[in-house]
């Protein structure tokens, strides 16, 4: 028959359960974002489903945006020989469907969306998984994870796979060359391509460190760049 023991509990000592996946810094009360506006690329992807990049821009103080704004940027996005190329590795059942813009200068103002039609990739391989990207990062002139950002680009067809199933190095060039024509394309909208950044309040982290508040703003996108040729994953566009 086994001991019994009796153990004081006054001898233990009670411990704080640390949530490690919440964000101290996050500020509960939303701020307009200054000169800041959203420009969201809306890719049709297999199986109707929809994939969006959230990109952000810098704007003047008299920029509206507009639907005829939005429908330049899709058609200046979706035309030349750099989309060209890129649609060569896309699947034809894949689009890049429409351009979203919303003005985070003001609260609560609506989508106004792209109404002229976008352009399917032009492979006719079969499509990747919907959750199989690219990633593309985005920096700053500024260092840390607070201040670079990335966007995955959808609906790639097996035709983009090398041996050893990552990207192969022409699909890595077309995306790096594509990716560029986004600062271009911007410009010619009186837009420069930047990190929307929200308001963050100050805090001290779970090793001590203090965290100063930050003031909500844009910083300008220096460099986007497909570091690699390992594919990455949205699983969230792969859900059933």
């Amino acid at each position: 028959m086994a001991r019994s023991r009796i153990v004081d509990l006054a001898n233990f000592q009670q411990f704080t359960a640390i949530n490690v996946l919440a964000d101290g810094g996050h500020d509960p009360t939303p701020k307009p974002i200054p000169n800041g506006i959203h420009v969201t690329l809306v890719w049709n992807i297999a199986d109707g489903k929809l994939a969006h990049n959230v990109l952000g821009a810098s704007v003047a103080g008299a920029f509206a945006p507009t639907t005829t704004i939005a429908n330049s940027i899709l058609t200046s996005l979706t035309t030349g020989a750099n989309w060209t190329t890129l649609a060569g590795f896309i699947a034809n059942t894949a689009a890049l469907t429409a351009v979203q813009l919303r003005d985070l200068r003001s609260l609560d103002q609506p989508i106004i969306p792209s109404s002229s039609p976008g352009a399917n990739g032009t492979s006719a391989s079969p499509e990747l998984p919907n959750e199989v990207a690219l990633v593309t990062t985005l920096r700053t002139a500024l260092t840390g994870p607070g201040n670079r950002g990335r966007f995955y680009t959808p609906g790639w067809a097996t035709n983009a796979l090398a041996t050893g199933n990552v990207a192969a190095p022409a699909v890595v060039t077309a995306l790096n060359a594509w990716a560029q024509t986004i600062f271009t394309v911007f410009s010619g909208q009186a837009m420069t391509w930047g990190l929307i950044q929200p308001s963050r309040i100050s805090y001290t982290g779970t090793t001590g460190k203090v965290h100063p508040a930050r003031a909500p703003g844009v910083l300008p996108i220096t460099t986007a760049t497909v570091r690699d040729n390992h594919w990455d994953s949205q699983r969230r566009r792969g859900l059933k």
